[in-house]
């Protein structure tokens, strides 16, 4: 039993030192992200898979972006055109994981 635990223990370690990163955002029209100048808001990440699927809602809860996009060695960039004021939520693989605001 105690070797069991000692395997799920590192199992989760393992997982735990290879997670993906946070998503961290950047206003490239100006502003302090996440309260960026309507235009093009540049998106990065590491330690994704290949393939990333990424949906982008306004406040009114409309897919403005809903789509697969491929990653270069985990790395994952995408630049999304955020030009309307308004709240925009990022969503990697269903799951809601950044809030931008633009005016």
């Amino acid at each position: 039993m105690l070797r069991t635990k000692l395997l799920v223990l590192l199992l989760l370690l393992s997982i735990g030192a290879f997670a993906q990163s946070g998503i961290a955002g950047a206003c490239r029209n100006g502003g302090s992200y996440p309260n960026c100048i309507g235009g093009e808001v540049v998106f990065t990440g590491s330690n994704y898979p290949v393939i990333v699927h990424i949906t982008v809602t306004n406040s009114s809860g409309n897919a403005i972006d809903d789509g697969d996009y491929r990653t270069a060695d985990g790395i994952l960039t995408f630049t999304e055109n955020l030009s309307f004021a308004d709240t925009y939520t990022i969503s990697i693989s269903g799951h809601p994981v950044l809030t931008v605001t633009t005016s």
